[in-house]
């Protein structure tokens, strides 16, 4: 198919220089039925229309296993029905339930229930350290929390003290556990359990308003304390109709109740909400991801999904999975791989987006059933995308890649890629629901009146507010309704948006240049020698120093480590200077590939194996440095790496 995004934003008379969508003539409000209000409605309606379809399903002995609508309806009722009870007996007005965990069938069934009996959602992020999932608790009171299993909640259980978790009264085990243990000041059941109070007290669920808040996410963001992020049934409706509007009725794609979602990614974040919400409204089904990454793949390939949301780090993996299993093929098959990429690439960038060649058919159709081969979309979001990897993705799957950018404060999708787009270095124009523009940034420089500046948003996909913080609610989205990311973004002749710095994350060096860590952060991360890096800085020195977390397969591959394998522990081969000076090498060449200007490279490293991981604090939920507690965590390594470069 040939693509033609001549614009993906149209300008807006007036001195903003506003821009919005043009796959709509106005921003949308809502779901184009005009009637689906809320999450509950989204629920209701699929079932009306096909009670006995498959929804949520998880991964039973190898294969899904099934709720079907009308199974999932009755679920979250009889469990609605309980946490009103148990609310009464409690005496209890506060409406926020917690969740902690993986999601599984009865995590999505509890859910719906919080929603369809007009109370809100707390998720607990299951990679969160537990004094993070405390503080959130103690600060939104909460009362009764469902978790994954006894495990969890006996880590609650152990950080009730007199002064923490004094609110927390109930705790419902969702799997199948067997022996819970006794605690004096809270009732622990299980989900059967719980369930036989619902059925004792049934009463209809409590239909929710467009403006109740549907879930709190927390994101801690960079700095460290959790943020509370309301986000309203009417706000979540608006995003998700966003992608409706541009994938269904701006392109004539078609989704129904023949379609399938692969659920990965953890409700706890925005995004996997906006994508299930979408699933149920296209009247689909949703297939549960079952935690073990091992088994990724065959998971995905049993399902055969047609929707797939990804973040990019697991993209960069497939990419190299896929690449190093051709490095073990045959002379002739390597060359047809690689003729087959060139040929593809230059159709891309020639505007041609399609499906039906000969390459498709011979080389790239296993690729496509590595994912089911019935895929017809992948989505990501998050962080960038290079643009090796995004090329490759919109051919080799055999489906477009659709990408989106925004916050959790915009519903994550404030833009979005058009679906048959073949240009690189834009996160798309407006989403249907958004406007968007661009403020003067005086300090660095970047100008609306040049298309520069900080990205902001502004429409019905909006947060309502940080929970219990209207100071920070106000600093972030102004008196006329902007919500400002701290985002720097361009625009493109195209229309389309390009983000291109941060506010605030510049730091300087001692020679007056600034550099933007997080844009070099994006550039390493992707190289295939290491998994995550956090680059640094020191205004009393003139370069940048890195804490690269290595690959290990790939660093045993490097030749210098090739000869010390197996004489010397890893641990010692990672401090020699000639191993350092190897990685540095090899890491500044990628970068200086991608882009990077001699100023951006980094002049020492300190090589580890330990993970940035949500348990450490080391990033955010959503895998963004926190910069502020790395710099702390790795001050002595950082001191070591300056003083064993001793010019400035």
């Amino acid at each position: 198919m040939l693509a033609h995004p001549e614009q993906f934003s149209r300008l807006i008379d007036g001195p903003e220089r506003i821009r919005e969508s043009v796959q709509v003539s106005k921003p949308i409000t809502g779901c184009p039925d005009g009637i689906t209000k809320t999450v509950w409605d989204v629920l209701t309606r699929s079932a009306q229309l096909n009670p006995n379809g498959p929804l949520f399903g998880e991964n039973v002995n190898g294969r899904h296993v099934f709720t079907t609508y009308r199974e999932a309806i009755e679920e979250a009722t009889i469990i609605g029905s309980g946490i009103l009870a148990t609310m009464q007996k409690l005496h209890s007005t506060n409406k926020l339930i917690g969740i902690a965990g993986i999601h599984s069938r009865n995590y999505m069934h509890t859910m719906h229930a919080i929603s369809g009996f007009d109370l809100t959602t707390v998720p607990l992020y299951h990679q969160s350290k537990l004094e993070t999932l405390c503080d959130i608790i103690d600060n939104c009171k909460l009362e009764i929390i469902f978790c994954e299993n006894a495990s969890r909640a006996e880590g609650f259980l152990s950080s009730k003290t007199p002064e923490r978790l004094q609110t927390l009264k109930t705790l419902i085990i969702l799997d199948k556990t067997t022996t819970l243990q006794k605690h004096d000041d809270v009732e622990i059941m299980s989900l059967d359990e719980f369930k036989e109070i619902g059925k004792k007290n049934k009463r209809n669920p409590v239909k929710p308003k467009p403006e109740t808040i549907y879930v709190i996410c927390h994101t801690s963001g960079t700095t460290g304390r959790p943020k509370g992020v309301e986000m309203s049934h009417g706000s979540l409706l608006a995003a998700v109709s966003g992608i409706f509007t541009s994938w269904t009725i701006a392109y004539k794609w078609k989704f129904g109740q023949e379609d399938t979602y692969f659920s990965f990614l953890s409700l706890a974040h925005i995004y996997e909400h906006l994508m299930q919400t979408l699933a149920i409204y296209f009247g689909g089904r949703i297939g549960i991801y079952d935690g073990n990454t091992a088994t990724l793949i065959p998971q995905i390939q049993k399902l055969q999904p047609t929707i797939v949301s990804l973040v990019p780090r697991l993209l960069n993996k497939l990419y190299e999975a896929v690449h190093n299993g051709v490095a073990k093929k045959g002379f002739i098959a390597r060359k047809l791989f690689e003729y087959a990429k060139r040929t593809k690439t230059r159709q891309l960038q020639n505007g041609v987006l399609r499906y039906d060649t000969f390459f498709d058919k011979i080389v790239f159709k296993k690729l496509k059933l590595m994912l089911g081969g019935k895929i017809k979309v992948l989505t990501t979001g998050g962080a960038p995308v290079t643009k090796e990897v995004k090329t490759f993705t919109r051919y080799a799957y055999g489906c477009p890649l659709v990408e989106g950018y925004g916050q959790t404060e915009c519903s994550a999708a404030g833009t979005l890629t058009l679906p048959w787009d073949t240009t690189y270095g834009n996160v798309g124009g407006p989403a249907p629901w958004s406007q968007v523009k661009l403020v003067d940034v005086v300090e660095k420089n970047y100008m609306a009146v040049n298309d520069e500046g900080e990205v902001c948003f502004r429409g019905a996909a909006l947060m309502t507010g940080y929970f219990q913080d209207p100071e920070l609610t106000a600093k972030t989205i102004d008196s006329e309704g902007w919500l400002h990311t701290g985002d720097i973004g361009k625009w493109l002749p195209t229309g389309a948006l390009q983000i291109i710095d941060r506010k605030n994350e510049m730091f300087k060096l001692c020679q007056g240049d600034f550099v933007s860590p997080i844009q070099i952060e994006a550039i390493y991360a992707n190289s295939p020698l290491i998994t995550q890096i956090y680059v640094t800085g020191n205004t009393e020195r003139s370069f940048l120093v890195g804490i690269v977390v290595l690959d290990l397969p790939r660093f045993k591959q490097l030749p210098v480590v090739k000869a010390l394998d197996g004489k010397e522990g890893i641990e010692v081969i990672m401090e020699k200077k000639e191993v350092k000076n190897a990685v540095i090498a090899e890491l500044n060449k990628y970068a200086k590939e991608n882009g990077l200007q001699t100023i951006e490279l980094i002049r020492n490293v300190h090589l580890t194996l330990q993970e940035f991981s949500e348990e450490n604090g080391l990033v955010t939920s959503t895998l963004k440095n926190r910069r502020k507690i790395l710099e702390d965590y790795f001050a002595p390594q950082i001191a070591k790496m300056y003083k064993e470069i001793e010019s400035l």
